[in-house]
């Protein structure tokens, strides 16, 4: 079975030797190796000639030009469009990968026929939470129990470290919107949403090294608004799917959702029409009534306590629930500080 490892670049000199050597390294033979250079401007594309050149698996390398930066998203979609395996490996070309990761993901991807296969991480370079993985190894099948899974924030929204079986990926068109950040969250909902045969391979796959200037850490202005953007879309997709409005966890999901984002505008931006602009986008994405959600799915008192917003006069509502996500988060990372101030 041959899988297609795809490897974006764009400005990453200090770490690309280190990712494609652990792509070349690999103890899976059947593979391909597409390097979409999306115009970086500086010398990495020089080191991935150079490894390719010296490298006895350098064959194995494809590289693909953009005529101009076309962002991540295009990058993968270009790779996707190219790619000639039977499964696509997405990998980010400032992280690396242990020596079988391919082996331990391929392997049961063929065995089982899965529409996707996704493996544990280990953050590197700095003290930061991830989202972990909180699945046993094995086979989930069915789209109700995979999406259930996800929307339980037992599997992450990060695209790499996932094996998805091309054939279903171009049946589902399961490419990434391109032009904005944050279409992971996008995609992986997508995902969740299709899906009906999952393996987890409860192993450390991959290497997540997190960078000082990662947009993780410093998001910029068009960083936020594509949060916006983003939940939208995903809004779009779930009144477009009467099952998924119909879906209890959904709802949920999706108004945690607009607290989270809207939780980092407040954070990010001191922009004060950006941040009420913002909520009247989230307000209006809004698919089931408040009294309705209370009593058809029974949600409980901290998600219907921030939903009063929405009985409140616009200008109101903004004011609780800006307060509403700013006093929750204080509560949340409360824990953190204290052991951190307690050095524990």
């Amino acid at each position: 079975m041959k899988v297609s490892v795809i490897i974006p670049v764009y400005n990453v000199a200090p770490y690309v030797e280190r990712c494609l050597l652990s792509v070349l390294d690999q103890t899976w033979q059947d593979m391909e190796v597409l390097v979409v250079n999306d115009c970086t401007p500086d010398n990495s594309m020089e080191i991935v000639r150079r490894v390719v050149a010296d490298h006895p698996r350098g064959t194995m390398v494809r590289v693909l030009e953009h005529e101009a930066n076309g962002g991540l998203s295009a990058a993968r979609n270009t790779g996707i469009r190219a790619a000639t395996g039977d499964y696509l490996y997405f990998l980010d070309s400032d992280d690396y990968l242990p020596s079988d990761s391919i082996e331990n993901l391929a392997g049961p991807a063929a065995q089982c026929y899965a529409d996707f296969v996704i493996g544990n991480y280990k953050v590197t370079g700095a003290d930061y939470w991830a989202p972990p993985l909180c699945l046993s190894t094995g086979l989930y099948a069915g789209n109700e129990v995979i999406l259930s899974a996800y929307l339980k924030d037992k599997w992450y929204v990060m695209a790499w470290n996932k094996l998805v079986r091309k054939d279903w990926l171009y049946d589902n068109r399961l490419f990434f919107e391109e032009g904005i950040v944050h279409e992971d969250d996008l995609w992986s909902f997508w995902l969740a949403c299709r899906a009906e045969r999952m393996y987890v391979a409860d192993v450390v796959s991959y290497y997540y090294d997190m960078q000082p200037q990662s947009i993780m850490r410093s998001p910029s202005k068009r960083n936020l608004e594509c949060r916006v953007i983003v939940l939208s879309d995903i809004f779009d997709i779930i009144i477009s799917t009467p099952r998924l409005q119909a879906n209890r966890l959904v709802y949920i999901f999706f108004e945690t959702l607009k607290a989270k984002y809207f939780d980092r505008i407040l954070y990010f931006s001191s922009d004060e029409t950006f941040r009420f602009e913002s909520y009247c986008i989230f307000r209006a994405k809004k698919y089931l009534p408040v009294s309705k959600a209370l009593f058809y799915f029974r949600i409980g008192l901290g998600l219907a306590l921030r939903n009063l917003h929405y009985a409140l006069p616009i200008r109101f509502g903004y004011v609780y629930f800006r307060l509403y996500v700013r006093i929750t988060y204080y509560i949340s990372v409360l824990p953190k500080k204290l052991k951190r101030w307690l050095h524990l």
